[in-house]
């Protein structure tokens, strides 16, 4: 009996079970949650949950519409249809590129007009991710059509922007507030509108600029941004990217230079203030060859810091480095030997500011005088007003400067009331 009991016991559990595998579980879910999930699949499948019943039909049509033509094509024809219908809000957009579903004949012919008025569409309302761009032949990019000013109605909604094949109007002003994500690739616009561009992103996290041939320069000043990436343009214009100024970034994290394809633009990269970048700049060292000259802003003087930026930096000819404060002692030892090879250093100009002379500053100074072989100059700009010849004598000897590996090289030091200069 008591055999038996326990039998019909595991056979009713096992029925439970059976039984609960086949609840519908997800359509317990609030109608918040339903529909989040609805807006992130593709278009496609998203339409097809209207077939599971009356409730989901209500979920596909008032969900958040993602529109994403770039990586989940449907046929075009059918795009009037879905924002008739749909009510909106809009999560993402993205407009069609070519692939093996668009073929390029059928995206040369849709019109301008056409891109306006999907942007314009109700179902778009309070967009948060857009992808733009007019996809055109390779022959016709140098002069691409303007960016739509529909396609900025989205400015105080959207999170994600990325803009590709267009000409931003010039003399642009536009705030965006919740942008955290902002991409310019094969774009027109001007450096002083793309600086207000910038300006106009308060919360921007993360910045991609490639292949641009419309401006030679680039100023960062974001309490926000964590993420830059840089690629010159075709490099037949004198406008394509040669400069980018990190002038204030206190959160930037990664920056990553990009080779173009074809052109070998040299570009320079000048970090002024940039307290993360240090350690994590490892992650670049593929991609930075073309940088030649760095400028860095180093507050505790540290030669492990420089070292391990500068093997990111493999043909740096140039180093410039403000510093505030004595640093460690900065000797040469296992931890830093492991970092950089002594014959991948071609620095030949070494700019110190803010130089005091004290064993930190001496220590980070005599590796490249014993080690940098085609050293050309070292400048001092000492953090003293005052200086004698005794002095400069007092360093020379501390720098071992008689057994510099460059004999070529020469010491500059410069105070701020006069210039001493030492060809040694």
């Amino acid at each position: 009996m008591v055999a038996g009991a326990k039998g019909k016991g595991k056979g009713r559990l096992r029925a439970q079970g059976e039984e609960e595998q086949g609840l519908d579980h997800i359509s317990d879910l609030p109608d918040a949650v339903l529909g989040d999930i609805v807006s992130r699949l593709p278009t496609k499948d998203g339409a097809l949950t209207q077939v599971l019943s009356s409730r989901w039909r209500r979920m596909w049509l008032s969900a958040p519409l993602n529109l994403d033509l770039q990586f989940h094509p449907i046929p075009l024809g059918v795009i009037p249809h879905i924002l008739s219908s749909h009510r909106g809000p809009g999560r993402r957009f993205s407009t069609p590129v070519p692939c093996y579903y668009y073929e390029e004949e059928e995206l040369r012919n849709l019109s301008a007009a056409t891109l306006d008025e999907w942007l314009l569409s109700p179902a778009l309302d309070n967009l948060q991710e857009l992808l733009f761009g007019h996809e055109i032949p390779c022959r016709d990019r140098g002069n691409p059509p303007p960016l739509p000013t529909s396609a900025l109605r989205f400015s105080r909604t959207v999170r994600i922007a990325t803009f590709r094949v267009c000409r931003f109007p010039d003399g642009i002003n536009v705030r965006l507030p919740l942008l955290q994500e902002l991409g310019l690739s094969r774009v027109i616009i001007s450096e002083s509108s793309l600086q207000a561009l910038l300006a106009g992103c308060p919360v921007l996290q993360s910045l991609m600029l490639t292949y641009n041939d419309s401006y030679s320069r680039v100023r960062i000043v974001s309490p926000t941004i964590r993420s830059i990436d840089v690629a010159s343009g075709s490099g037949s214009s004198d406008l394509s990217l040669q400069q980018l100024i990190i002038e204030d970034a206190p959160c930037l994290e990664r920056l990553d230079q990009k080779a173009h394809f074809k052109y070998g633009k040299v570009m320079n990269i000048l970090v002024i203030s940039a307290p993360k970048l240090g350690l994590r700049l490892v992650t670049m060292t593929a991609v930075v060859r073309r940088v030649k000259v760095l400028a860095l802003s180093n507050a505790n003087l540290s030669l492990y810091v420089v070292l391990n930026i500068m093997r990111c930096f493999p043909c740096l000819e140039k180093l410039n480095i403000r510093t505030l404060l004595k640093g460690k002692k900065n000797v040469w030892g296992p931890k830093c030997r492991n970092l950089i090879n002594i014959r991948d250093i071609h620095l030949k100009k070494l700019l110190l500011t803010n130089y005091e002379g004290s064993e930190s500053h001496v220590n980070f100074v005599k590796f490249f005088v014993l080690k940098a072989r085609v050293l050309e100059s070292i400048r001092f700009e000492l953090a003293f007003s005052q200086v004698t010849s005794g002095w400069i004598e007092w360093q020379r000897r501390l720098l071992q400067f008689e057994k510099r590996a460059s004999r070529s090289a020469l010491l500059d030091f410069v105070s701020c009331n006069s210039m001493c200069n030492t060809n040694l």
